[in-house]
């Protein structure tokens, strides 16, 4: 008496979890750029609608990709833009108007993980 154990199912298996990596790398640069983009119209959203801020204050928010998963988020330093440390951490005659780029960071970072781990888990499955 023999016994032979099919492997192809388990064999196919380990084939495609060696791909799963590059997967994941293939969707993480649009998951980061979706969220910078997110980061953006928040801040440019924050920075509307205030009495001491010109009109045009929010349309100098903007951001940087320096890399396929690294951005830089905030105000253009030029023009109005630079009057963002004193709208966002205020001034000895002027309280903040608006928050910190780093607190729309934060808000949006967690949707980031979650969409991230998505794309993880649909890759392995």
């Amino acid at each position: 008496m023999s016994l032979r154990w099919d492997t192809s199912e388990l064999n196919e298996l380990a084939f495609d979890l060696s791909n799963a990596p590059r997967r994941i790398q293939a969707e993480a640069p649009k998951v980061f750029e979706v969220g910078a983009n997110k980061i953006k119209k928040s801040l440019r959203r924050d920075a509307e609608g205030h009495d001491y801020l010109q009109s045009g204050f929010a349309a100098k928010v903007n951001y940087d990709r320096l890399g396929p998963l690294a951005y830089e988020i905030g105000f253009d330093d030029e023009g109005q833009g630079e009057l963002a440390n004193i709208a966002v951490y205020g001034s000895v005659n002027n309280a903040p108007v608006m928050q910190s780029p780093a607190y729309h960071a934060v808000l949006e970072v967690h949707n980031m993980l979650r969409h991230l781990g998505d794309e993880g888990e649909e890759a392995v499955l």
